[in-house]
Parts: C-alpha cells; structure tokens; sequence
C-alpha cells in the first residue's frame, strides 16, 4: 500500500509541475450586461440569438476549469451584497452561494470550478438551472437592477488537472477575495 500511496503522489505531482512549467490549456473571457439578461426559464439560452455562439464557442471547453465573475461596473460591494441578499430572502429564490460575514471591498464576485461542462455552471450562475437547489449567482434574478457588467475569466486545464480544482480555486480565492462563495 505504501507503493500505491507513493505512486499517487508521484502522479499528483507530475500534474502539478506540468501545468507549473506550462501553464494552462485554455484561457476565455467574456462580457455580460446583466441589465440585458432575458428571461430563459422557459427556452434554451443556448439556442438564442444573443447567446448562441458564446455557448457554442464554451461547448468547446472540455476540461476542468477554474473561473471567476468580475464586476466591470461601478457597482460597490456593499450594495450588490444587500441585493443578493434581498433577493435571497425573497419567497421564490434559487440557492446562491455563501455571503461572507465580512463583506470585502472587491471588485471579484466569485471564484468557482467544475470538473467538466463549464457552459452548464454558467447557465446555472445565470439562473436558468430548473433545480432551485442547485447553487450558483442566479443573475438574472438580482444583478438587472443593479445595471451590473461582469467579465467571465476562464482557466482550463488537461483532464488530468480535474482532481485539483479544489486547490487552485481555493488558491485563487485567496489571492482574489471575492464577495461570495466559501473557501477554505
């Protein structure tokens, strides 16, 4: 077992120092005007013609990812947070990440990642998931009125780098502090 143990170890470490040497897969970036945001409840945003190639374009993301929301707007921390939390308090409202007891003054939203199948995290963060459980910033519900812009930044790494998103998420959050999410 001490073998097999150190093997894993040797495997870990290889990822590591690979991506360490070379860096990423794949980076990405785009825009969203949450003030535009339509309704999608009902409809595919993958089929509209707003958001059409831009998933097409992420379909292409086959690895695991690191990623996070930027806010491009003058919006302050303060007030996106007590956004989200009234709409968190709201009768209907879909499961959006931790908010931090102490509320940073950041212009980083959040920090995530996923092993597999970004453009379904991001519809989720969107808020066009069915489940209301699944967690995630749920936009459309509550960055509209704030007239938020968010740049989307996306770091994809080779299918081996998949069992350490935690790390480098949670490597990244602390360098980032973003608004919301728990990281530890």
């Amino acid at each position: 077992m001490t073998e097999s143990i150190k093997s894993i170890c040797r495997n870990a470490s290889a990822s590591l120092q690979y991506v360490a040497e070379n860096g990423i897969k794949n980076y990405k970036e785009f825009d969203i005007k949450c003030s535009e945001l339509e309704d999608f409840n009902h409809m595919d945003i993958r089929d509209s013609e707003n958001y059409k190639n831009l998933f097409d374009d992420l379909k292409g993301i086959d690895g695991p990812v690191v990623y996070y929301f930027e806010i491009m707007s003058d919006n302050i921390s303060t007030d996106i947070v007590n956004r989200i939390r009234q709409y968190s308090a709201s009768e209907n409202s879909k499961a959006i990440p931790a908010i931090k007891s102490k509320i940073p003054e950041s212009k980083i939203l959040y920090v995530g990642k996923v092993k597999k199948g970004f453009w379904g995290r991001l519809i989720q963060h969107l808020g066009f998931y069915k489940v209301n459980g699944t967690q995630g910033l749920q936009l459309y519900y509550w960055a509209k009125e704030l007239d938020l812009d968010i740049k989307v930044r996306i770091f994809e790494f080779e299918p081996q780098m998949a069992e350490f998103m935690s790390i480098i998420e949670n490597g990244l959050a602390r360098e980032l502090n973003p608004m919301l999410g728990k990281h530890k």
